[in-house]
């Protein structure tokens, strides 16, 4: 529970058409140049021509769309948070659904002359073959570059940490849990609101300017003993604010309320940590 998928990079759109434009393009060149599934069956005697590789050029589209339609629609309902070993039997589902429909094609091509259910499975499986190159290249690629962007995040404030002009804000600071595992390192300027939730805490952050959540088993209390920036205060009892993100405050029958970017609810603070959170505000945020 709380834990960041290491694969949630393959719910971007960049992901979704990437695979879908690397797939039909790489079945439809290995098609048209080593012709293994039978596809120029229906004339033996024909070597790859225009005319052949112009036919399989529908190919293209109906691969693009099944695993366009797949990843955009049907994916997201069923893998929440995608991992190794749930995207491995949904790329082989896939696999079957782009062997069908070219299975199809093909046979259309030469006037269902291989329309039996021997030649199908057999299909199914050596477009599989094929489609894993695809698949797992543009797979590792992605996780390849997550990879690069967070190394060089993690050296770009490590860097800036040893800067005599650099700003605290941007620090990196780690948060555990009860856990050996519960725990992520986040930049301050990330956090926007970290908040009681039964037990757990839920660190409420910006990656890519969206609001994501990480759930930590610990107390506000624990929380808030390993954060050291001046900015990130305590509001009340079970909310810990970033005023970094402070739009607008306004004072409301002796309270004070917050607005914070990126949350729907004012943040309410409480009357004994209302001095504090005022003074901050007016002496380094200058909000009026």
């Amino acid at each position: 529970m709380g834990k960041i998928s290491k694969f949630d990079f393959t719910e971007s759109q960049s992901f979704k058409l990437s695979l879908s434009i690397a797939s039909s393009l790489f079945l439809y060149l290995f098609l048209v140049f080593f012709q293994p599934f039978g596809v120029n069956n229906y004339k033996p005697s024909n070597m790859v021509t225009m005319e052949l590789a112009f036919e399989l050029i529908g190919l293209i589209p109906i691969i693009f769309l099944i695993i366009y339609l797949n990843e955009k629609l049907i994916r997201p309902r069923l893998i929440l948070k995608p991992n190794l070993q749930q995207l491995i039997p949904w790329f082989i589902w896939e696999f079957i659904l782009v062997g069908s429909g070219s299975f199809m094609l093909y046979n259309f091509l030469g006037d269902f002359h291989d329309f039996s259910l021997s030649s199908y499975v057999y299909h199914i499986f050596e477009v599989s073959s094929v489609l894993i190159f695809p698949f797992f290249g543009t797979l590792f690629y992605f996780r390849f570059l997550k990879i690069k962007k967070d190394y060089q995040d993690i050296l770009s404030v490590s860097n800036e940490k040893h800067d005599s002009t650099s700003n605290k804000s941007d620090e990196l600071v780690l948060l555990s849990g009860d856990y050996k595992k519960d725990q992520i390192a986040v930049q301050i300027n990330k956090m926007v609101v970290i908040q009681s939730e039964d037990n757990y805490v839920g660190l409420n952050y910006l990656e890519d300017n969206k609001l994501k959540k990480y759930l930590i088993r610990s107390t506000l209390n624990n929380i808030e003993k390993l954060l050291s920036q001046e900015l990130v205060v305590r509001c009340n009892r079970s909310q810990i604010v970033n005023l970094n993100h402070l739009e607008s405050y306004k004072k409301v029958s002796h309270k004070l309320l917050l607005k914070i970017n990126h949350l729907e609810k004012e943040i309410i603070v409480s009357r004994s940590n209302y001095s504090k959170v005022i003074n901050l505000i007016q002496e380094h945020l200058h909000i009026t």
